[in-house]
């Protein structure tokens, strides 16, 4: 048993260290992960301000374009004011030609000059003509040129802004996706270390059980020394008892008379008549010779009375043991029943299953000792019924009034008045006691205290009337939250009360002389010291129950925390992954926005280059112009 014991604790140890050692890891791999999402978005965030440089480089070049394209429009101004110029003067030249073409003004060699001069006005009208159209359509074209550059430029601007409104957008995101893996990371670390405490309490709490439980066992063996040696007392006495006088079995036998009932008192009031008229019988044979034949049939009546009493008192404890063999077999269902449910919880039974054991041990020593004092008061009550002396009989009701008053020791109203025990003694009868001697002998199979409504039912169901226990049971020690500090000081003030009652009871053993006429005395008194010691051990007995009850209570808190714990660590792994595939479609789309963008630079900056070149072209082709007419 040892051995299963330190293999349970070893393989609960190693459970508590493999949970721990799988958290830590955990941790450690949430902690891994949140750095590595910590430099993805340091990796990200060099790429937005890399795409603003980029950005901000295009505004530079677009401005750059800007003043070219200005330049250009002055030179075509200048251009038109130089056109314009050249037409006025080509006007008055016409003018002073169409003045010398006047009649008579001119010789045969003007005339062929201003033909000559004619056809070149002609030949440059036409060119001028055809460079003024030329100049309208470079007109359109910059036009053209200027509206697509402007197109172009808004919707790169805006194509910018949207651009920024997003890497804004993902900063937040970002920033409010490391808040909340912080605050889970911190959460979980609370949670941790809540569980690291609970643990912790479980462990001293199991330890602390633990100590007591071998406290009890200590004193569970010192308790049945004691008992032995008490047994050997009570022998003692009872042999003492035998040898006493027949005025001092009078007394005893009047004494006990008040504390036993009716169907007792009866047998015994037949005994008593048996015996008078046998004295009587007796006397009159020494006194008297006729009145001895009246005499003899008076004893035979009574002895035949007697007898009658006695065949009904053991009918009465047949039926009686019928019916606790009944109640025992309901009450061996009733455990079956217990046993497949407890089936369903064997894996927190698993748990405490150390302190079920060393409890079955000792409510093992608990029968072992109710058992021996059943026997004794079993032996007891078969040589009161076949003997038919006075000395049995006296030794019989004394038994019963021990028992009696052992009984009312279960109750919870031990400390009342002794009146009030004698009152309460009245109501116990011998069936009673041997029913509750067999429930208890009955109780080996598990260590449950019955309810008192399973009671009503057992004594419904064999139509005999049981004396409700006071016993409380494992339904309402559930019911009832006990604080640990509360138990432990039940427990010092029962161990210091049944501690209190020992010393007491000792002391008025050491008080009481050995003489025979205090023998009875002793008696009760070494038997009230054996009922006190009996109660002490029930009490320790069902704190340490409802100890048990308030682990498995504990037992079923933590591993709903646990499964808490590891819902939100799910919860914050599925959260994580969403995060991290959101960041990589962010990503893909920034990498696809950027390539576009490049593409339509690159476009653009051959456009203009084109531009440009043809623009180039154009001027030269109008400076020549120039230079020709000039």
């Amino acid at each position: 048993m040892s051995d299963g014991r330190h293999s349970t604790s070893s393989l609960q140890s190693s459970a508590g260290v493999t949970s721990a050692e799988e958290l830590s890891e955990k941790y450690q791999k949430l902690f891994a992960e949140f750095t590595r999402m910590k430099a993805q978005h340091s990796v990200l965030k060099k790429a937005v301000i890399k795409e603003q440089k980029t950005n901000n480089t295009l505004q530079d070049e677009c401005k750059n374009k800007e003043q070219e394209l200005r330049t250009s429009l002055q030179q075509l101004d200048l251009l038109t004011f130089h056109n314009q110029r050249l037409t006025k003067r080509i006007e008055s030249l016409q003018d002073s030609s169409a003045a010398r073409l006047s009649p008579g003004w001119l010789v045969g060699s003007a005339k062929k000059e201003l033909e000559k001069s004619k056809v070149t006005l002609e030949v440059t009208s036409i060119e001028l003509n055809r460079k003024i159209e030329e100049n309208e359509k470079l007109h359109k074209e910059l036009y053209e040129v200027n509206s697509l550059y402007t197109q172009h430029v808004n919707t790169l601007q805006s194509k910018i802004s949207e651009l920024e409104r997003k890497t804004e957008g993902l900063q937040v995101e970002l920033t409010r996706s490391h808040l909340a893996s912080e605050e889970a990371l911190s959460r979980i670390r609370q949670e941790k270390r809540d569980l690291d405490n609970e643990l912790d309490k479980t462990r001293s709490e199991l330890r602390k059980i633990k100590m007591l439980m071998e406290k009890n066992e200590q004193k569970l063996k010192e308790g049945d020394d004691v008992l032995q040696s008490e047994v050997i007392v009570l022998r003692d006495t009872l042999d003492i008892i035998l040898g006493l006088s027949y005025e001092s079995q009078i007394d005893q036998f009047n004494a006990l008379r008040e504390k036993i009932d009716n169907e007792s008192n009866e047998l015994i009031e037949s005994f008593n008549q048996l015996q008078s008229n046998a004295r009587d019988y007796l006397n009159s044979l020494k006194e008297k010779a006729d009145s001895s034949y009246e005499l003899g049939l008076k004893v035979k009546k009574a002895s035949l009375g007697w007898q009658q009493n006695l065949q009904k008192l053991v009918v009465k404890m047949a039926s009686t043991q019928s019916q606790i063999t009944e109640l025992t077999a309901e009450k061996a269902n009733l455990m079956k029943a217990n046993e497949s449910d407890s089936n369903k919880i064997k894996v927190l039974e698993d748990q405490i299953s150390q302190l079920k054991e060393e409890l079955d041990k000792q409510k093992v020593t608990y029968n072992g000792l109710a058992t021996e004092m059943n026997q004794h008061q079993d032996g007891n009550n078969i040589e009161n019924a076949v003997g038919n002396n006075e000395v049995a009989s006296s030794v019989v009701n004394g038994l019963n009034e021990i028992s009696s008053n052992g009984v009312n020791h279960h109750d919870t109203s031990a400390n009342k008045d002794n009146s009030e025990a004698k009152e309460n003694d009245t109501n116990v009868t011998s069936q009673q006691l041997q029913e509750e001697n067999d429930d208890d002998d009955d109780d080996n199979g598990s260590f449950v205290y019955t309810s008192d409504a399973e009671k009503r039912e057992s004594t419904e169901l064999s139509d005999q009337p049981i004396k409700d226990t006071s016993r409380p049971t494992a339904l309402t020690v559930m019911t009832t939250p006990i604080t640990s500090s509360t138990t432990d000081d039940i427990d010092i003030n029962a161990s210091r009360n049944g501690n209190s009652n020992i010393l007491e009871l000792e002391r008025d053993i050491g008080r009481v002389t050995k003489s025979e006429s205090d023998a009875r005395k002793r008696e009760a008194l070494i038997k009230n010291h054996y009922e006190s010691k009996i109660n002490q051990l029930t009490e320790q007995l069902q704190l340490s129950d409802s100890k048990s009850v308030r682990l498995y209570k504990a037992t079923q808190i933590i591993q709903g925390k646990l499964a808490e714990a590891d819902e939100g660590k799910l919860r914050a792994e599925q959260e994580k992954i969403r995060l991290q595939n959101e960041l990589e479609l962010l990503k893909d789309k920034m990498r696809d926005e950027q390539n576009n963008f490049k593409r339509q630079i690159d476009e653009m900056t051959g456009w203009i280059a084109k531009q440009n070149e043809t623009i180039t072209a154009k001027e030269r082709q109008i400076n020549e112009l120039m230079t020709s007419y000039e």
